[in-house]
C-alpha cells in the first residue's frame, strides 16, 4: 500500500526554507516511528548486514519494503538505522543538510547524529562521493551556514 501526501507548499523554488526543514523533519520522524513499531514486533536483521544497498529512489520506504526492494536512498537508509539504533537503546537523531539544485529548489541529504559524529549510511551502503559534500551538516553549532544557504 502507499500513501502519498500531497505537499505543494514544500520542495519547490518558492518554498520557505524553514517550512521544507520542518516537513522534512516530520516525516522523517514518521518513517522513524513507523519502523520502531515494526521492530516491536518483527525481527529484521541490522541494516549493515541485510544486504541492502545505497539506490536513488523516490519512494520512503519502511524497513520490510526497503528489505524487499532490496535498496534505497538515504531518507529510507537513515530512518531504518535510527529506527534499529532506538530500538537497541542507543541514542541518536536524523541530521540533513541542503544545497540548492540546478532548478531553484532544494536537494537534501539525510545522516544519523549519534552524539556529536555524524554517521552516513547511505556512504556506508555504497553512495560514491555525497552530491550535498560542500555542505555543512544541519546539526553544525555554526548557524551562519544557515544565512548562506537562503540568502
Amino acid at each position: 500500500m502507499q500513501i502519498t501526501f500531497n505537499l505543494p507548499h514544500v520542495f519547490n523554488p518558492a518554498s520557505n526554507p524553514v517550512d521544507n526543514a520542518y516537513a522534512l523533519r516530520a516525516l522523517l520522524d514518521c518513517l522513524i516511528n513507523i519502523n520502531l513499531a515494526y521492530l516491536k514486533n518483527h525481527s529484521a536483521p541490522a541494516l549493515y548486514k541485510s544486504g541492502v544497498v545505497y539506490g536513488r529512489t523516490t519512494i520512503w520506504d519502511s524497513i520490510p519494503a526497503l528489505y524487499q526492494r532490496g535498496y534505497g536512498d538515504c531518507k529510507s537508509l537513515s530512518a531504518a538505522l535510527i529506527a534499529q539504533y532506538r530500538h537497541a537503546g542507543k541514542e541518536c537523531l536524523p541530521s540533513f543538510r541542503w544545497i540548492r539544485n540546478d532548478k531553484g529548489g532544494t536537494d537534501f541529504h539525510i545522516l544519523v547524529m549519534v552524539g556529536s559524529r555524524y554517521e552516513d549510511p547511505s556512504k556506508v551502503l555504497g553512495m560514491g562521493r555525497n552530491e550535498n559534500s560542500p555542505m555543512p551538516f544541519a546539526g553544525d553549532p555554526n548557524r551562519s551556514w544557515f544565512r548562506r544557504l537562503f540568502d
